[in-house]
């Protein structure tokens, strides 16, 4: 039961900080990706980070942040929706690029916090 409740705090903080940076990427005029976008960025590096800090399985601290805190700040069925509209609109040129700049920005991000980490590790 305790594990669960770390994994509920760490997703109601996630969600309201996805939540946040989205309505101030909305206020802010930019195209309507652009706060998946910057969550996922962030959660692929933080995921990546945090996994190499945090080794041992079952770990509470583990639980809440990647399950928990990450598991519902980032999004990847809001990522298709986005990707689906761009094809919906005709974009196609758009929906290529943002798909390919998700992808190789988030392997690279997530890798970059893995080698943080392990140097922070020695």
């Amino acid at each position: 039961m305790k594990r669960y409740l770390y994994i509920a705090a760490g997703a109601m903080i996630g969600a309201v900080l996805r939540l946040s940076i989205s309505l101030f990427s909305s206020y802010a005029g930019l195209p309507f990706f652009t706060g998946t976008f910057i969550v996922n960025m962030i959660g692929a590096f933080a995921a990546g980070y945090v996994t190499c800090r945090i080794i041992e399985a079952g770990s509470l601290r583990k639980d809440f942040l990647i399950t928990g805190l990450l598991g519902s700040f980032t999004t990847f069925s809001m990522l298709s929706y986005e990707q689906y509209m761009l094809l919906a609109i005709g974009d196609y040129v758009m929906f290529t690029v943002y798909a390919a700049i998700n992808l190789m920005s988030g392997l690279t991000l997530a890798a970059l916090g893995w080698k943080i980490a392990e140097r922070r590790n020695r």
